[in-house]
This record gives C-alpha cells, sequence and structure tokens, in this order.
C-alpha cells in the first residue's frame, strides 16, 4: 500500500477554480465518500466545512460544483462556525478517480485558504495515475510518498498482485458478490481486458487468502 500527499499553497487554491469556494469558507476537510454517481458526475460526500465569519452554509449552494444536500452537525471552533455536511461534489478532481480501481482519495484531504492536500493510498500504479491526473489539473507545490502505510488495509492486501486487487476491485464495483449477482465473470474480465479464465483465477486466489487471513485471526 502506497500512500501520496499531493500539496497545493494557499497561493493555488485562490487562484484556482476553488477561490469563489475560499471566499466563503475557510477550509474544506474530506470526511468519508459515501457514493460516486457515474452518470451524473459527482460524488456524495461528508466534509467538515469551517466557514469564514459572516458567511452561512446556504451560501455553498451558490458555488457552481457544490451543493449542500444535509448538515450534520453544528460546532463552534475559535470563533468560526464548523459544518459537517452531506455534500454532491461536481469538481472535475472527483473525475480523475473514474477509471482508476486501485487507488482512492482518503478522509484528511482538504482545501482551504492557507494550503490544499490531497492524500491518495493504494497500489503504486493507482497513485501515480491519480497524481498524473492531479497534475493535469495544476502542477503541486509538493508531492511527498509513503511506500507501506501501517493500516488494516495493508493486513487484506500484503502479497497480492496489483493485476488480483484490480480483479476483484472491477467484480465488486460491478456487483458480482451481490446477491443475486450484479454481473457475470465475462462481463468483469471484458471490462478490465482480461480473459474470464484469468479474472476468476484473480477472484479465487484473493479468496483464498482472504479466507487464510480469517483462519488466522481465529486461531484455526
Amino acid at each position: 500500500m502506497r500512500e501520496v500527499r499531493v500539496r497545493y499553497s494557499g497561493a493555488q487554491m485562490m487562484r484556482s477554480d476553488f477561490k469563489d469556494l475560499l471566499e466563503i469558507c475557510e477550509r474544506i476537510t474530506l470526511m468519508v465518500t459515501i457514493w460516486r454517481n457515474e452518470e451524473e458526475g459527482y460524488l456524495r460526500q461528508i466534509f467538515e466545512i469551517k466557514m469564514i465569519e459572516g458567511q452561512v452554509i446556504d451560501s455553498i449552494n451558490d458555488i457552481t460544483f457544490m451543493i449542500v444536500e444535509d448538515v450534520l452537525s453544528v460546532r463552534e471552533e475559535k470563533g468560526h462556525v464548523v459544518h459537517t455536511a452531506v455534500v454532491r461534489n461536481y469538481h472535475q478532481l472527483g473525475l480523475i478517480g473514474q477509471s482508476i480501481e486501485t487507488a482512492v482519495v482518503v478522509p484528511g484531504s482538504c482545501v482551504g485558504r492557507s494550503e490544499g492536500v490531497v492524500i491518495i493510498r493504494g497500489s503504486p500504479e493507482g497513485c501515480k495515475r491519480m497524481v498524473e491526473g492531479l497534475r493535469h489539473w495544476r502542477e503541486p507545490n509538493s508531492i511527498s510518498v509513503v511506500d507501506s502505510t501501517p493500516d488494516d488495509m495493508d493486513y487484506f492486501t500484503k502479497d497480492l498482485t496489483e493485476a488480483r486487487i484490480t480483479a476483484f476491485a472491477a467484480a465488486w464495483k460491478m456487483g458480482y458478490y451481490q446477491n443475486p449477482r450484479g454481473s457475470s465473470p465475462t462481463e468483469i474480465a471484458s471490462s478490465i481486458g482480461i480473459s474470464r479464465v484469468t479474472l476468476t483465477g484473480h477472484l479465487r486466489s484473493i479468496e483464498n487468502h482472504l479466507a487464510t487471513l480469517m483462519a488466522k485471526r481465529l486461531n484455526l
């Protein structure tokens, strides 16, 4: 598992298309991504939104790429009102991960008047593609890389090849593990450009790997 932190300066943020948002908010920090709507091109996410003094949360709905759907909580922090809100995010950066199965933008990523930070976790190749997308949007101030992150994801993905992770990610997203199944092995294999036999082999390896981990955890 690789972690990459892509940083933009406050000045870069204020010269970007986030400028209108940052005239309302001091900082907006990702807490979780709930859903990606492929057809309408938006992410449903929960953000912690620190407002500039005197500004109100409803003003965010005037931003062309963002709609507040629900406010979950409100608190005050050093004179600033901080909202935790469900947001519909149409910004073009959300489209970067649309075709990348093996890397994600994780909580803690933020856009602010002082800096912008995008935290990416995933396979080396997935992270590389994410960074390329970010650089296409705007060249960052700095990029830092950590080769391994000590979290639960490492425990599950250790020793798995990128090809197997890609196969599992495609199967999961296409509903293969739902009941009833949302797609066939042939459809999944076609979507990522491999044969049906190769796909089923990858999935079998993933399932055996997870079963072994569970057996170890249960001391079996």
